[in-house]
């Protein structure tokens, strides 16, 4: 679940948004061509993954606390909770795009 954390920087190339799940939500992210999303947890413990056309994950990632984590291959990403997690999200859009 995401909430708009500051519109301080609406209509820039920049969105935050406060990262919130509770213990086994799941959440879809689907990044387009161009953009970048860095995830940083402040509490508790997500796991990151990426699949791939056929079952097996083809990224697992379990960030550790306070490390940020640069998603910049475009598709879907799947972040799931494996504790309550919170934490910050920020998307970085592609160049000459508006919000």
């Amino acid at each position: 679940m995401h909430f708009d954390l500051l519109n301080l920087f609406r209509g820039l190339r920049h969105d935050f948004d406060l990262l919130t799940m509770l213990r086994g939500e799941n959440h879809m992210e689907v990044l387009p061509e161009g953009y970048v999303a860095i995830v940083i947890i402040a509490r508790g413990s997500a796991t990151i993954t990426r699949p791939r056309m056929d079952v097996q994950a083809g990224l697992y990632i379990t960030p550790r606390r306070y490390e940020p984590v640069f998603l910049t291959t475009p598709g879907t990403y799947c972040v799931t909770a494996r504790d309550h997690v919170l934490g910050l999200r920020v998307l970085r859009r592609a160049e000459g795009e508006r919000a």
